[in-house]
């Protein structure tokens, strides 16, 4: 294999520019006819990666599979492809983007600073390209690539994350790590048999092989920076930390949850009045309104949760402190249920292992609503694992059965159960037997929430 001159591999500059040549072309007609490996003209033979290993191989001409090391050594970056998808708003991530696997047993005397996840992944360069189901590796159209360094807000976020992940091995906990524990780096599963072991150095029970990845939608918005060339600045969003050093002496939780001290105890009419925000009592978005004027964001959406998948509830308590309400989940579809291979790669495992926000209101005697709470929340490892699992089984059964009436309901199972999503019983989704049944979702237990939210 010869070493490829057109580029300085010395210089993350030249990398860059010569993986940009590559943007809306495939491989085929830029790489060396007769060197690459039949397998590689074949539709999909090389299976997940392949396309990894050939930009490497053959286009760049350097050896892939460096684990302890950036791919370009000496201008310390690190090349990383991942697959787009095309949606009528423009082209969005397939999935996570892996990094490195995560070694259990030497991570533990491990520093952030000098840390092997930085030490390989400082700087990226990203290279995405168009899945299309059937097309040979190397005639996959690539439509982005670019050079990745860490906003220094972001950077804060991610290394607070990857000492949440040390944590828990350093905790013996190896083992229920969930990415539900993070907000931009988390640490999936990775590998073939993704029900593979690892040891771990606290707990003598084996643990799933993990790696760090970046979240789907963290991902996205890099796509969105890249595609803009600019950092971050997204129309639609706007960000609660402002300056990277807030995070030096504080965790994001305690940021976040200390913007909502000096308001509990408030109804929202006099939250309202002390934001200087004019809302109508009854408009849909009133809550979301409150949560992000108290969090000192003026867009729609709020960038940190955006990049993380956070997602805000808003739980009304009774006057006596009970919970009625359940919370209820998008509707699933009966036939993409039922093709779901296993539990770890399920919808409701991604759906359930993110982060949740909580902004927790009381109602008072004339109906008016008091903040009395706000916290970050992920499901127990056991709990999803154990019953949240069991609900999926069940209701995977169920359907396949064509018993679209009989799925887990609440008396079932002390977290989760299934009912009606839709608004009426005309609204329905196609079921694998070729006919309709009502729409339905997964709901979390109003008793299992109010648990979890604990004494107020």
């Amino acid at each position: 294999m010869k070493q490829n001159t057109q580029y300085d591999k010395k210089d993350a500059s030249s990398i860059e520019r010569f993986a940009l040549r590559l943007v809306d072309k495939s491989l085929r007609g830029l790489i060396e006819k007769g060197e690459v490996a039949p397998s590689l003209i074949k539709d999909n033979q090389v299976g997940k990666g392949g396309f990894g290993v050939a930009l490497e191989k053959y286009y760049f001409k350097i050896q892939p599979g460096n684990e302890s090391r950036p791919d370009f050594p000496e201008a310390h970056v690190e090349l990383k492809t991942t697959p787009l998808k095309r949606t009528g708003t423009g082209l969005w991530s397939k999935e996570r983007l892996v990094l490195n696997i995560i070694n259990f047993m030497d991570i533990v005397g491990e520093k952030w600073e000098t840390s092997s996840f930085l030490r390989k992944n400082s700087l990226l360069l990203l290279v995405f390209y168009l899945h299309e189901k059937g097309v040979a590796v190397i005639d996959l159209l690539v439509k982005l690539a670019g050079l990745w360094e860490y906003p220094a807000q972001d950077k804060e976020i991610i290394r607070q994350d990857w000492n949440n992940i040390v944590k828990k091995i350093k905790e013996g906990k190896a083992h229920e790590i969930s990415e539900g524990d993070t907000y931009y780096l988390g640490a999936c599963t990775k590998g073939a048999n993704r029900k593979s072991k690892r040891q771990q150095p606290f707990s003598k029970i084996l643990a799933k092989q993990r790696a760090f990845a970046f979240k789907q939608r963290y991902v996205n918005y890099i796509i969105r920076a890249l595609l803009e060339r600019q950092k971050f600045h997204i129309a639609d969003t706007g960000r609660i930390i402002k300056d990277a050093s807030e995070l030096k002496a504080k965790t994001f939780d305690d940021v976040v949850i200390g913007r909502f001290k000096p308001y509990l105890g408030l109804t929202t009419l006099q939250i309202a009045k002390k934001l200087g925000i004019v809302i109508k009592l009854k408009a849909k978005n009133y809550n979301d309104i409150i949560t992000r004027g108290i969090l000192k964001v003026d867009r729609s959406k709020i960038e940190e949760f955006e990049k993380a998948e956070v997602i805000v509830k808003s739980i009304v308590l009774e006057k006596g402190g009970g919970l009625k309400e359940s919370i209820s989940f998008p509707y699933f579809k009966y036939k993409e249920l039922i093709k779901e291979k296993d539990w770890d790669n399920s919808g409701l495992k991604q759906m359930f292992e993110k982060r949740f926000f909580f902004v927790v209101y009381r109602k008072g005697n004339k109906g008016e609503r008091t903040l009395v709470k706000v916290m970050f929340w992920n499901m127990p490892y056991n709990d999803l694992d154990r019953h949240v699992q069991s609900v999926w089984k069940k209701t995977k059964k169920r359907v396949i059965q064509g018993k679209y009436n009989e799925l887990p309901k609440i008396s079932d199972n002390p977290v989760a159960h299934v009912r009606p999503h839709g608004r009426n019983a005309k609204d329905v989704c196609e079921t694998p037997d070729g006919k309709t049944a009502t729409k339905k979702c997964f709901w979390l237990n109003a008793k299992y929430i109010r648990e979890q939210i604990g004494r107020i």
